[in-house]
């Protein structure tokens, strides 16, 4: 017997649901007055009751620290610990954002040992400064499997996403009543706490070879035959600006070949959903392919080949191998996936392309700020031949 609630249906079992749109079940729970989630990954009722009994153990821990911190007496281990269980329990995180949060957490208990046991007000401004520097040159000690060497330093990315994990953990304590103010500041005697991240120049392959590398793609002989596949990935992210897991969820319905657009689903933002215009090249390029997976036949409401709207337009998810391989034989610097969005962006704003449409092309909402920032240049190629029309006499 099940209770039906909206989107929830509630079972036999305490603590079970099932989310009547997937058919999956749930582990649902109250702690310290907050309801906490765990998604149980299967459908199957006696098995989502096995493994909701792990995740009520797991959920009595949680329990255990949130005494700490409702009394206003947590050490930093369990604050880290009531912010660990927040980031697992909140299912509009992505999974990649998940494990890099935790990876974080992991990288602050490595280089600040015994941190777990400290009271909120030991962590000060100045222990929290020399543990970022101690950091930033000696890195996590790691030593990689089979090395005998250890690695010294950590990315700026690294360093300051373990500052900005252990900021929030703290933040935790102020809201508890254990700390007045956050130790965690941008500065303390004049000294900068973030890593200085060294910005690269952006260097993307100019059309020739853009179409050299399409061509080599196409005949890397990569296995399962995804050859060509990949190269009209490529094709299609240069063309649409699209990033490669917007590419990668596009469907034939999301073609509109009546107005001459297409829809894209944006995944880094609610925001970044978007329509743009079927620029001759991607309207090319999608004919091409659906030529190529459905042969022949007309479909009047999409204008060209037969195709199921509810397919995806490819069946791979991404291609870098592919694209390592084609670069190598051309003897090109590598080229990623999200190098094709710059490239989509460069060659409009060469175009003549207002930097604002562009960015709304892109799915930015800032009105072009941050377009205007990475893309407010021009390729070498491109402005050498613009300055062959200035004239000052």
């Amino acid at each position: 017997m099940v209770e039906t609630t909206g989107k929830w249906q509630r079972t036999s079992v305490q603590h079970l649901l099932i989310d009547r749109r997937s058919g999956k079940f749930y582990g649902r729970w109250k702690v310290s007055g907050k309801q906490i989630w765990r998604a149980l990954l299967t459908d199957v009722f006696s098995v989502a009751k096995l493994r909701l009994m792990d995740a009520a153990a797991e959920i009595e821990k949680l329990r255990v620290r949130g005494t700490g911190l409702a009394e206003g007496s947590a050490t930093v281990g369990q604050l880290i610990g009531a912010y660990e269980a927040g980031i697992t329990a909140n299912s509009d995180v992505k999974p990649e954002t998940i494990k890099s949060k935790l990876g974080a957490i992991k990288r602050l208990r490595r280089t600040w040992p015994g941190i777990d046991r400290l009271e909120p007000r030991q962590v000060t401004r100045k222990a929290v400064f020399a543990w970022a520097a101690k950091f930033k040159a000696e890195g996590t000690q790691f030593q990689p499997p089979g090395s005998k060497t250890v690695r010294r330093g950590n990315s700026a990315t690294a360093v300051n996403s373990t500052i900005d994990a252990l900021r929030v953990v703290l933040d935790l304590a102020i809201e508890s009543g254990q700390i007045h103010a956050n130790p965690v500041q941008p500065k303390f005697n004049g000294e900068r706490l973030k890593k200085r991240i060294a910005k690269k120049a952006l260097v993307l392959p100019d059309r020739a070879q853009m179409k050299l590398l399409f061509n080599a793609m196409e005949t890397n002989g990569s296995v399962g035959g995804h050859s060509r596949e990949a190269a009209d990935l490529c094709r299609f992210m240069a063309y649409s600006g699209a990033r490669i897991s917007e590419a990668a969820i596009t469907r034939w319905g999301d073609v509109d070949r009546a107005r001459e657009q297409l829809r894209l689903h944006g995944t880094k933002s609610e925001t970044s959903d978007r329509t743009i215009p079927m620029f001759p090249d991607l309207s090319n390029l999608l004919g091409r392919i659906a030529e190529r997976q459905k042969g022949a036949g007309q479909d009047p409401a999409l204008g060209g080949p037969r195709v199921n709207p509810k397919d995806l337009i490819f069946s791979i998810r991404e291609c870098q191998k592919t694209i390592d391989g084609a670069c190598k034989r051309l003897k090109i610097a590598r080229v990623t996936h999200h190098d094709f969005r710059h490239c989509f962006a460069t060659a409009c704003i060469e175009c003549g392309v207002d930097i604002p449409t562009v960015s709304r092309w892109m799915g930015h909402s800032d009105g072009g700020a941050l377009a205007m920032k990475t893309y407010g240049h021009l390729r070498q190629d491109h402005s050498q031949a613009q300055a062959q029309k200035v004239r000052f006499s």
